[in-house]
């Protein structure tokens, strides 16, 4: 059948594209349905909150688990606090749309925390053109590689000629690693240039840091402001990762306030950063004892790492936070009860264990 006058090809296929999306942004379901068997619509969503959309640590898949990811929602826009394993899918199953991520905020540049960065977008490339570029913001390049932990005298390098790239220069390789769908679907289907859906800040952060002195003592500093948020970062310590932020969203209408740790030890830039916070989401290996995990990491580097589930109440009291959420933790097979009892002689607010997928209205 040809077009209607005044309609092009493009056109149609764009419609075509765009009318396979269902109000969540993706397709109904993850397999094709009998006519009988009704697709399953997302629950309504709170005009605020924050959404757990995965809550496991590391990079190691586990079943039927989401890598850590979260979602705060103000009105229909969307700020995405980093990229774990299925996070798109967890998304998706949220009842969330592409088209109203505003922003997207990479704590660090571990696999745990950016494997899905880019497959947000070869995805949202489904969507219409026109719609306003995601605003990324994430770590700059570390600037140099810390020595071997493990022993080995002479370690390879990854690419030596950018061994250390920051979020600018991993979506620049991104884009060019999937050039091919990029260019068949734009001839085929009409897609816009996945290109111009991302507009990548790497956040500067105070002088007085490198990949030698990863997070020296600092007041927290502006990363961005919209008409919905303001956001402000510090630097967090977590092993030889530089830069990792912990962030802060104040919220301009209601007046509060979210600030997620990221991956990091017990950390007073972290402190001053969640003070009087009314949510903090915070990371945990519920131990920093190399005996509990059975020694599987190398000495020293639980410590150097994370927050043992002790050390999270005490951060929570410091800070004054009125709300703990527990994400990014490890075991994820002990019951809430076991973490409540680390964490309560320090602090008595109100505690959650979140789980993938959990909405918490703020």
């Amino acid at each position: 059948m040809d077009p209607k006058p005044g309609v092009d090809r493009r056109s149609i296929l764009l419609a075509s594209a765009a009318g396979a999306l269902t109000l969540a942004g993706c397709e109904a379901t993850g397999s094709r349905q009998s006519d009988s068997t009704p697709a399953q619509q997302p629950t309504r969503l709170p005009e605020t909150a924050l959404i757990t959309l995965g809550v496991i640590a590391g990079p190691i898949p586990v079943a039927n688990r989401t890598g850590i990811s979260s979602v705060l929602k103000v009105g229909s826009d969307l700020y995405l606090i980093d990229c774990g394993l299925g996070s798109v899918n967890a998304f998706c199953t949220a009842g969330l749309q592409f088209a109203n991520l505003e922003s997207m905020f990479i704590t660090h540049l571990h696999t745990d925390h950016i494997v899905d960065y880019f497959s947000f977008f070869l995805t949202a490339g489904m969507l219409p053109p026109g719609q306003p570029p995601v605003k990324v913001f994430g770590p700059g390049p570390a600037g140099g590689l810390p020595p071997d932990r493990v022993g080995n005298p002479d370690p390879p390098i990854i690419a030596p000629a950018q061994p250390t790239p920051g979020i600018a220069g991993l979506t620049a390789d991104l884009q060019n690693a999937f050039a091919y769908t990029g260019n068949i679907f734009i001839r085929d289907l009409g897609y816009p240039d996945y290109r111009a859906e991302a507009q990548v800040t790497e956040i500067v952060v105070p002088p007085g840091s490198d990949f030698t002195n990863r997070s020296p003592a600092m007041r927290p500093f502006p990363v961005t402001e919209d008409e919905n948020v303001t956001v402000t970062a510090t630097l967090v310590s977590h092993y030889d990762v530089y830069p990792a932020f912990g962030f802060r969203f104040d919220l301009k209408k209601s007046g509060k306030s979210i600030t997620f740790s990221g991956d990091t030890t017990k950390s007073d830039n972290l402190i001053a950063l969640a003070r009087d916070t009314d949510v903090l989401v915070h990371e945990s290996a519920f131990s920093l004892d190399d005996a509990y995990w059975h020694n599987i990491f190398p000495p020293g580097y639980l410590t150097a790492s994370h927050t043992s589930a002790r050390q999270v109440g005490e951060v929570a009291a410091a800070a004054a936070a009125k709300h703990l959420v527990i994400s990014h933790y490890q075991p994820d097979n002990l019951s809430d009860d076991t973490w409540r009892r680390e964490i309560t002689p320090s602090y008595r607010g109100r505690i959650d264990i979140a789980k993938d997928g959990q909405v918490f209205p703020i």
